[in-house]
């Protein structure tokens, strides 16, 4: 993956770097997030928490990306101007992957092959009771 800086500007009223960029990746899928924040936080010698990627954008058949990043200079600057699902964005996730489907065919086998449980003695003693209209009758 080689990363070129197309284009930077600097935004002194927001407190960040604004940067173009152009990544090309011969054999390879469009790069993650991660990487990329890895890649610019070197060239840029900036802390990975202040750059946020705005977006990549590659084009159908061709092995480069285009991306908009920001890099702000502290993270007080960033919390006030991006929104929270950018930001939450830019972190890796932590949650485990959902579990998968299951189709009702395998739900109904499950149900099949579990054995029945048995009902306890408390149960069987409250369905052994007579109920109020049983009782009218033996009476």
């Amino acid at each position: 993956m080689e990363l070129e800086i197309a284009e930077k500007n600097d935004n002194p009223l927001l407190h960040r770097q604004e940067v173009q960029i152009v990544i090309r990746h011969e054999n390879k899928g469009t790069p993650k997030r991660k990487e990329v924040i890895q890649n610019l936080s070197e060239q840029l010698k900036a802390k990975k928490d202040l750059i946020v990627i705005d977006h990549l954008k590659n084009k159908y058949g061709k092995t480069e990306t285009q991306g908009y990043a920001k890099i702000y200079a502290n993270i007080e600057a960033l919390n006030r101007i991006e929104t929270k699902p950018s930001i939450a964005r830019q972190k890796p996730s932590e949650k485990k992957p959902p579990k998968a489907k299951k189709t009702k065919k395998v739900e109904k086998d499950q149900e099949e092959t579990e054995p029945v449980e048995e009902a306890t003695q408390e149960e069987t003693e409250s369905v052994e009771e007579e109920t109020p209209v049983e009782k009218g009758k033996s009476e």
